[in-house]
């Protein structure tokens, strides 16, 4: 069994020995390790990733249409045509083609597993329905009870009149603030 040797070192050497691992501190980044391991012949180096090779990977992905990317189209039917790799998001600058969008754009995401489209926004509204369960702040009365009242709801041409009905402490009805006053029309018997 081949025995294993360590080295710590401020660069890689230009001669490499076999079996060995390298711990390099570049003077440039003295607070970065960068690791290499030769395999039996010393030629056959491999290297852990580091800072920079993450950087390249993420700018590659970027560059060949990432998880971020945004398609900007003039259409409905130019989004149709487009020939996507991956997950994307489409805006749509004139959606209207869409029967549920009225007039304007849209934005959709694609699903690439089964080429899906799934509108997300639209620019004049979302199709937002409202039912009563789900509203905030609402009124505690039942919606059946709040449609029966406004049902009954009903004016009056003598409502002047009306406001002056009451009652008095002893229950009695008023009008006006007094007994109502009853009077004969003829008083000759």
């Amino acid at each position: 069994m081949a025995s294993l040797t360590v080295y710590r070192e401020t660069a890689l050497p230009g001669t490499l020995t076999a079996n060995s691992i390298y711990f390099v501190a570049p003077a440039s980044r003295p607070d970065y390790v960068e690791i290499y391991v030769t395999g039996n012949d010393p030629a056959t180096v491999k290297r852990v990733i580091d800072e920079e090779d993450v950087q390249a990977l993420i700018d590659a992905s970027m560059a060949s249409g990432g998880a971020n990317t945004l398609e900007i189209v003039n259409d409905i039917a130019a989004r149709d045509a487009l020939v996507l790799e991956g997950n994307t998001l489409v805006l749509v600058l004139d959606a209207s083609a869409d029967a549920t969008v009225a007039s304007g754009a849209a934005t959709y995401a694609y699903r690439h597993s089964d080429t899906s489209w799934t509108k997300i926004s639209e620019a004049e509204s979302l199709d937002i329905n409202f039912n009563w369960s789900s509203l905030a702040d609402k009124p505690v009365s039942a919606v059946s009870d709040i449609d029966d009242a406004v049902t009954k709801r009903h004016a009056h041409a003598n409502k002047t009149q009306l406001d002056k009905i009451d009652e008095d402490a002893n229950g009695n009805m008023t009008y006006g603030g007094s007994l109502p006053v009853t009077a004969w029309a003829s008083n000759s018997w």
